[in-house]
């Protein structure tokens, strides 16, 4: 039985360069929303130790006590450190034909999604978000979740912007293809 399959390895792979991409940042003050949510999650760990220790007191050295605490303050300042430098790496750029995110310092990430594989969008404001004039815009493709982004910290202008830009823009495309708008 003679089979003659080939598999032969692509060289010249035309992938289009977004190295020169321009990224906006997301908005400044999303950086409090951050730094609060971080602060209350604080909050509740200390007091969640402080209660174990409070009703079941174990029998810990001073030692292993002292190392308890430390290791919680180290956890938490590690917490705050990562948020306050992976923040500047939150950014965003809307194309004429996709969406860019990109988020992360120690693993660095960056999703383009198409707007053609978009399934829908939804906008959402909390009530910080509404108190700072922020809003977050999410978009969810068919797929796998790895596709899905949702860009936070986004000036309420903005988000309403890239929402009504991603409609039109699908719609116009649906209404050339001959499908319902």
């Amino acid at each position: 039985m003679n089979q003659n399959f080939q598999n032969p390895q692509i060289f010249d792979l035309k992938v289009p360069d977004f190295s020169d991409l321009k990224l906006t940042a997301v908005s400044p003050k999303y950086l409090k929303i951050i730094l609060f949510n971080l602060g209350l999650f604080s909050i509740f760990i200390i007091g969640a130790i402080a209660v174990a220790f409070y009703f079941f007191y174990f029998n810990l050295s001073l030692l292993q006590v002292w190392t308890i605490i430390i290791g919680i303050f180290l956890m938490i300042g590690f917490l705050f450190l990562n948020a306050l430098i992976g923040f500047k790496f939150r950014k965003y750029a809307v194309r004429e034909k996709d969406l860019v995110y990109q988020y992360g310092w120690l693993k660095r990430s960056i999703i383009i999604v198409p707007f053609n594989r978009i399934q829908h969008i939804k906008v959402e404001q909390g009530w910080f978000s509404r108190i700072l004039n922020l809003k977050s815009i999410a978009v969810f493709t068919a797929g796998v979740s790895g596709g899905d982004i949702t860009i936070n910290g986004l000036p309420e202008e903005i988000a309403e912007g890239i929402n009504h830009h991603i409609r039109g823009t699908i719609s116009a495309e649906k209404t050339e293809d001959g499908r319902d708008a």
